[in-house]
């Protein structure tokens, strides 16, 4: 058995669509994984476009304690007692440590206008939302709306158009040094870090701590992309569809696959990696047809 096979597992999650169910935001269906976790003692990182504000709300929720990484790696928030090493950078806001590696948000507001007028687009960006519209876009109570709007490293928007709209948008948007990416409701307009940079950052901070971890990546859409390309043992949630993000199916063939979509493959998918089994690949044939 190799070092990495004897190292202690360390899960990445996505949150909606993967723990969270897509349309209602229970986990309910996810309860015994995380309680096996728990027994077993393994780091569970949240890791999602949401804000620090929600994350922070849902890590009480679940009782963890373990850093996490806020609006698609935008910053690694380190809660009091999450993680006992120096974090380099971080700036100490209480007893809670915040390392940023992307954008600041201001920077992001003014951006998405000017490379919607260079493309020649119409967007309409969170920074231009009341609670009140968030909450009939997303389906979100107006309390969690208003928590989304708490955004620090990230502008998701909507796009009026189709895909020749939406390149044209990424395409002027890596002429400035900043990327779009597409979550499960919207599109995310960053800049210097995405969830891999950020997975990479938290996993060299603990081996520089003295602890070496075997990673699994759990992720439904294209922004979970380099989260899974980060990971030892990346996992590929499907859709409220039962289908797969095309991004991830493209890119990601040899990655596993959970059984189901939302938190009940969650479930099954990390109940197997517990107990030492393996999951179909996304580029079983059979995979493939239903995809």
């Amino acid at each position: 058995m190799s070092a990495m096979e004897r190292a202690p597992l360390l899960v990445v999650t996505d949150l909606d669509g993967c723990l969270l169910d897509s349309r209602t935001y229970s986990h309910e269906a996810a309860r015994p994984a995380l309680a096996a976790l728990a027994r077993e003692r393994c780091p569970l990182v949240l890791c999602s476009g949401k804000t620090r504000a929600e994350m922070g709300l849902l890590v009480r929720t679940l009782g963890l304690a373990h850093p996490f990484i806020v609006e698609n790696g935008g910053a690694i928030v380190f809660p009091p007692g999450s993680f006992e090493g120096d974090v380099p950078g971080a700036r100490v806001e209480g007893d809670t440590r915040v390392l940023a590696l992307g954008a600041p948000r201001p920077r992001l507001i003014s951006s998405l206008a000017e490379l919607a007028r260079q493309a020649g687009v119409r967007v309409h960006g969170f920074a231009q939302l009341s609670p009140r519209q968030l909450s009939e876009l997303a389906g979100l109570t107006g309390a969690a709306a208003a928590l989304a709007l708490e955004r620090e490293f990230d502008e998701p928007f909507l796009v009026e158009g189709g895909e020749a709209e939406l390149r044209a948008l990424a395409e002027a948007a890596a002429r400035s040094g900043l990327q779009v990416s597409h979550g499960g409701r919207f599109h995310h307009l960053m800049g210097g870090s995405d969830k891999g940079l950020a997975v990479r950052a938290l996993l060299a901070l603990y081996q520089r701590a003295g602890r070496e971890f075997q990673s699994a990546g759990l992720g439904d859409a294209e922004t979970d992309l380099p989260l899974l390309a980060a990971v030892d043992r990346p996992v590929v949630v499907p859709r409220a569809d039962g289908r797969l993000d095309p991004a991830l199916a493209a890119q990601l063939p040899h990655a596993e696959r959970a059984p189901e979509p939302g938190p009940a493959g969650w479930n099954a998918a990390l109940l197997s990696i517990l107990e030492g089994g393996s999951l179909p690949r996304v580029c079983d044939p059979a995979d493939e047809a239903r995809s």
